[in-house]
């Protein structure tokens, strides 16, 4: 029992410096789409959190993505079952008194398209500014920031669970610094 405490704080350690190695993009895969996509429509897990990666290989933010596969209910226009919702949330750091807050970054959010057809390769991508005045854009004081940058209504569902989206039962979601 003695071990499996060192074994999970090396395990996170890892997990930590693999995310810093991306440089600004990083692709998530998401496995078992079918079952996670299950989960959400029941309300088991609604919602799933990436690995933690960073803007930069030296003293860049710290992210993580978060999609909502059933969608969520903005306010506005509920998407839940229509719409995939996804998002990235800063995330404290050690480095966090060496950035320039409020985050006001532009990136790009993209599902991957994984069909080999290069003439019918269509990723699904949006980009966004981020603006100093949101709440999601502060210095996060918790582990993560509450509000996240993104889309609720990021593309309908019955588009990525099309078989290019979701080849081999797997869901590329990829992150992007632009500039």
């Amino acid at each position: 029992m003695r071990l499996e405490t060192p074994l999970r704080e090396q395990e996170i350690m890892l997990r930590k410096q693999a995310g810093r190695f991306c440089n600004g993009t990083y692709t998530w895969r998401i496995e078992k789409f079918r079952d996670c996509y299950q989960d959400a429509i029941s309300g088991t897990s609604p919602t799933k959190y990436s690995p933690p990666f960073y803007t930069s290989l030296h003293c860049g933010y710290n992210l993580c993505m978060r999609i909502n596969m059933n969608g969520v209910d903005d306010g506005v226009d509920d998407g839940v079952g229509k719409h995939v919702a996804l998002f990235i949330h800063l995330m404290r750091d050690d480095h966090d008194d060496f950035l320039q807050w409020p985050f006001a970054k532009k990136f790009r959010l993209s599902i991957l398209n994984q069909s080999g057809d290069e003439g019918e390769h269509h990723d699904i991508s949006k980009t966004l500014v981020a603006e100093p005045k949101w709440k999601a854009s502060q210095r996060p004081e918790a582990p993560h920031n509450y509000y996240g940058l993104g889309y609720p209504k990021f593309a309908p569902i019955e588009l990525i669970c099309q078989p290019q989206y979701t080849k081999n039962d797997t869901l590329l979601v990829k992150f992007e610094m632009i500039g």
